[in-house]
């Protein structure tokens, strides 16, 4: 049998990862047609388990109340599984591409994971490469801040060199040569990340026979309802009942609810000069266009010295530091999640809940 191609994706984050992925899962039957498997993920949207099994390294980014190492545990088990269940895929389609998806893995990997995942990778695939989205770095950070604050207090602040960090050890030990894409509007096919991966990654489909999944996970959320997150995760703000905080995922489902129904949602904006800091303390920029060949045509030449913008930068720990917060509606928002979580636990909810209700 001859050994297929495979194709890594390793996002990166907040690049439309979970929709592309969201694709490949409920396209499986017509790309299996067109001679391509994608793995397997137990219901996750990407392979992050695979890839615990593939390098043995820890899972990043968990939400702040999740026992790191149970997790890591359970991940390589279910990864192995998986992986098996990869090859026995494999097997019985004796695909020409085969696809793992997964934007947690755009961080530098030691050179020992590189190892265990290339020794894991050769014996099943003549040919494989790996291929990233690259968002403009002060689009980036809001939109990770807001996603990290969905899930822990404190939301990371990138490296000055996040770009050269993860792509020269892949490009110097990883299993294949690595493409990088711009992700943005006037850089992407159709404008759009999924029909762009669709055009260039899987060509011999037609795009019609696909179908596009839900991306519930990455709904945009205001400002008001960012600070809300973080200050329920820093102890600041207390949950209207002790339901919620038996599983933070239920006052996360409030605060949402909240959000889309208080009057006056906004997408968050990066404050007046905050792009200027961003941009301005990165290193990488002249290696990626030299190195890669792709340049953010956006941005232009720094506006304050890299240490100013350094110092600047280090001091970022608050939503009100990076985006307008409106006390009002964040008041607003505060009343009705207590409104909703007081029909949710009162005597006929719990009357409900007994007889099957939600």
């Amino acid at each position: 049998m001859t050994k297929p191609q495979l194709l890594i994706h390793i996002g990166h984050g907040k690049t439309g990862s979970t929709a592309i992925q969201r694709m490949l899962d409920v396209s499986r039957a017509p790309l299996e047609q067109a001679g391509v498997v994608v793995a397997e993920a137990d219901g996750h949207a990407n392979h992050q388990q695979i890839f615990a099994f593939l390098t043995d390294l820890p899972k990043q980014n968990l939400p702040a109340y999740q026992d790191a190492d149970r997790e890591m545990e359970k991940a390589r088990n279910d990864g192995a599984r998986l992986w098996a269940r990869l090859q026995e895929r494999i097997e019985a389609v004796q695909p020409t591409l085969v696809i793992l998806s997964c934007e947690n893995q755009f961080r530098p990997y030691p050179p020992e994971a590189f190892a265990r995942m290339n020794a894991a990778l050769a014996p099943h695939f003549d040919d494989v490469r790996v291929m990233a989205y690259l968002r403009a770095p002060a689009s980036y950070f809001l939109s990770a801040a807001q996603q990290d604050l969905k899930k822990r207090p404190e939301f990371e602040l990138p490296s000055a060199s996040r770009f050269r960090d993860t792509l020269e050890p892949w490009g110097q030990h990883g299993p294949g040569p690595i493409e990088v894409r711009r992700f943005a509007r006037d850089a992407l096919e159709g404008g759009d990340v999924v029909t762009d991966f669709i055009a260039r990654d899987l060509p011999m489909i037609d795009p019609a026979a696909l179908r596009r999944g839900p991306d519930d996970e990455n709904e945009t959320v205001s400002p008001e309802a960012m600070e809300v997150l973080q200050q329920y995760f820093r102890g600041q703000i207390r949950a209207p009942h002790r339901h919620y905080d038996r599983r933070p995922q239920r006052y996360k489902w409030l605060v949402r609810h909240a959000d889309a129904v208080v009057p006056g949602q906004r997408k968050p904006r990066l404050l007046p000069g905050l792009r200027e800091v961003i941009e301005a303390r990165c290193t990488d920029l002249d290696w990626l266009a030299e190195t890669h060949g792709l340049r953010f045509p956006e941005i232009g030449a720094p506006a304050m010295p890299r240490e100013e913008a350094e110092a600047r930068h280090a001091a970022l720990r608050d939503v009100a530091q990076i985006c307008t917060v409106d006390a009002a509606r964040k008041q607003a928002l505060l009343d009705e999640i207590a409104r909703r979580a007081r029909a949710e636990t009162g005597p006929l909810a719990r009357i409900r809940s007994l007889f099957g209700g939600r």
